[in-house]
């Protein structure tokens, strides 16, 4: 389970970027701003969702304006490659099953259940119809095998999309055990390496949280279902401006306990 989490050092300045759901536009906002603060000497997190369900242009966008700014940070004096982590969000967790959903026991129903949360901007993306990828699904295990293999030759014809995928992190913390961050969710009552799928679908759990986690000041999540915008409580913090869905894209400059010092919005 360490593999897959992200330690941070710790820093005068962490900064956040909430759920962006495919919003070029907003991200690309985010950026130009973030551009002129960010130095050598912060951190800088992404809470999951880049992909979503925006126009095909939008979203093969969004995932490359993420790669330009990666190498606009890291090749900064004194920015070391730890010092950038993307977490897995729904969407990734969405796009990572997709492409072994011949091993579902039932790929038409997990389609459609992957479809009423956003999973079609991605198909579309990389150059397939939901519709007729709907079709397939009920076409047996040899027609699926097929596609997810078409599916996963068109990912990779996308510099650097396949690379990222196989970089994200369920979860990362900074290594004095002061913050964590997740995409949407965690179970109060189990460490962070007990976890399960609650990173991605475990809001509720996240939002019941109101005593402090283990030695943690702070939990910040990128993703909500149910609140949208900043809700900064005692021990959470929610990071979700609603990017993608009409709302806007947030980033936070954190400090080590967790503290908002900077914030930026794609909308002002």
């Amino acid at each position: 389970m360490s593999a897959v989490l992200a330690p941070i050092k710790p820093a005068e300045r962490i900064w956040v970027v909430g759920a962006i759901n495919g919003d070029h536009g907003a991200l690309r906002a985010v950026h130009l701003k973030l551009a002129e603060r960010i130095a050598p000497g912060d951190r800088l997190i992404y809470l999951g969702n880049y992909w979503g369900d925006g126009t095909a242009q939008d979203v093969i966008a969004t995932i490359n304006e993420l790669l330009l700014f990666r190498r606009f940070f890291i090749a900064m004096d004194g920015v070391d490659i730890a010092d950038i982590a993307f977490l897995r969000g729904a969407a990734e967790e969405m796009l990572s099953k997709l492409q072994q959903i011949q091993f579902a026991p039932n790929p038409g129903e997990v389609f459609d259940w992957m479809l009423t949360r956003g999973i079609a901007g991605t198909a579309r993306a990389y150059g397939f119809d939901p519709a007729h990828v709907q079709s397939i699904m009920r076409q047996g295990a040899h027609a699926i095998s097929q596609w997810t293999s078409q599916f996963s030759d068109s990912l990779r014809r996308h510099p650097g999309h396949t690379a990222l995928m196989s970089d994200l992190k369920h979860a990362a913390y900074t290594t004095d055990g002061r913050l964590i961050f997740v995409h949407a969710g965690l179970d109060g009552s189990r460490p962070l390496t007990g976890q399960t799928d609650t990173f991605w679908w475990g809001g509720s759990m996240f939002e019941a949280i109101n005593e402090r986690y283990y030695d943690c000041a702070r939990i910040i999540r990128g993703a909500s279902t149910t609140q949208a915008g900043l809700q900064e409580r005692e021990f959470t913090l929610s990071v979700d401006g609603g990017a993608g869905r009409g709302g806007a894209l947030m980033a936070l400059a954190l400090d080590g306990q967790g503290k908002i010092t900077e914030q930026i919005t794609s909308g002002t």
